[in-house]
């Protein structure tokens, strides 16, 4: 309204920034496999403290030709029973992990500390969503692949709503996650707590 002078209202003013501001190049992350075969979901479960409890729970778990695939997830596509992929507070630095960039390598990355210089608020806010139909209720594996960068990341997986615990990420782990499942529509999620990660890729099998 004329005439009005709201303490909300926005002023155009001019803003001095007479210093200017040198970077070092931007250097990339060397891609990593987004594929996962039921073995090396195997030997990752052996090598995981705790399994052997999951193997007297789950002994057809040892039995790897039986292992059927049910979903799989990257940021480019998925298969199978995947149905959603949500991925929450992605960040895009330009040259590095921008978009396009991102879908040519199929990844999604979440910073840390360290961007201020570039606007961002250091937030630890990654979330990923993905949600599957288990096509009968069982035995069932979710493996997830994630890759750190400039350190170690922490994550928490969850199974609907269920925690999986903590889970450090150091370099580019693959994590089988053993869950017994009803018939039906599930979400795995993940969970950003510290560090830096990328989202590689998500895969479901039933045992």
């Amino acid at each position: 309204m004329r005439g009005s002078d709201t303490s909300d209202e926005f002023v155009v003013r001019v803003v001095d920034s007479l210093q200017s501001i040198e970077v070092d190049p931007r250097e990339g992350i060397v891609p990593a496999d987004l594929e996962v075969s039921a073995a090396d979901a195997l030997a990752a479960l052996h090598a995981t403290k705790g399994s052997e409890k999951v193997f007297e729970a789950f002994p057809q778990f040892l039995d790897v030709a039986a292992w059927l695939p049910v979903a799989n997830f990257t940021v480019c596509s998925k298969f199978g029973t995947a149905r959603y992929l949500d991925l929450w507070d992605v960040d895009h630095f330009d040259g590095f992990t921008d978009m396009k960039k991102n879908l040519d390598e199929c990844r999604a990355w979440f910073s840390d500390k360290g961007y201020d210089t570039w606007g961002s608020g250091q937030t630890k806010s990654g979330r990923i969503n993905c949600y599957f139909t288990a096509p009968q209720g069982g035995a069932y594996i979710c493996t997830a692949r994630l890759q750190s960068y400039a350190g170690q990341a922490d994550v928490e997986c969850l199974i609907d709503g269920s925690s999986f615990g903590p889970l450090h990420v150091n370099g580019t782990i693959t994590q089988p996650h053993p869950c017994n499942l009803s018939a039906g529509g599930h979400h795995f999620r993940i969970r950003q707590l510290s560090g830096s990660f990328f989202f590689l890729s998500l895969t479901v099998w039933r045992a």
